[in-house]
């Protein structure tokens, strides 16, 4: 074998190694809970199918789990999807803040998931009915009363 090839083969597993290595020692674990806390009342002028003026008011809990209440309007009564919600719709919230972004169930209408952009936004998208909606959510305050 000639010296280039050992030499080459040998630059490689050396590259291999240390981008494992850097791969494995470059930060936390994606599923970790963030360090930023997105407790608070947010809110988007997206509408998600029939429903809009969309309000979460969510904590966040030890090991990034967030809990909290949704609110919103529906514009016409009997809506086939999401059934069953009236026109003043409210529901519980849950999910997670990792590192690798923000999951949260609005029950009743549908998942979002998404990036923390900055303190005040969230970025991302919401699946409901089937279809994905891109959407932006705003920190407007604390939730209140808590």
């Amino acid at each position: 074998m000639s010296n280039f090839r050992l030499r080459n083969r040998n630059v490689s597993r050396s590259f291999l190694a240390l981008a494992t290595f850097g791969l494995l020692a470059c930060g936390p674990s994606l599923s970790e809970p963030s360090s930023h806390d997105i407790s608070g009342r947010w809110s988007s002028a997206t509408a998600i199918g029939p429903v809009t003026q969309i309000v979460v008011d969510v904590k966040q809990q030890a090991g990034g789990i967030i809990e909290g209440q949704w609110s919103g309007k529906v514009s016409q009564p009997n809506v086939p999807c999401p059934p069953d919600l009236g026109l003043a719709p409210t529901g519980g919230v849950n999910g997670t803040n990792a590192v690798l972004g923000v999951r949260w169930a609005l029950l009743g209408v549908g998942d979002f998931q998404g990036q923390i952009i900055d303190d005040h936004t969230l970025r991302g998208s919401f699946t409901s009915c089937d279809v994905i909606f891109p959407i932006t959510f705003s920190l407007v305050g604390p939730v209140p009363g808590g």
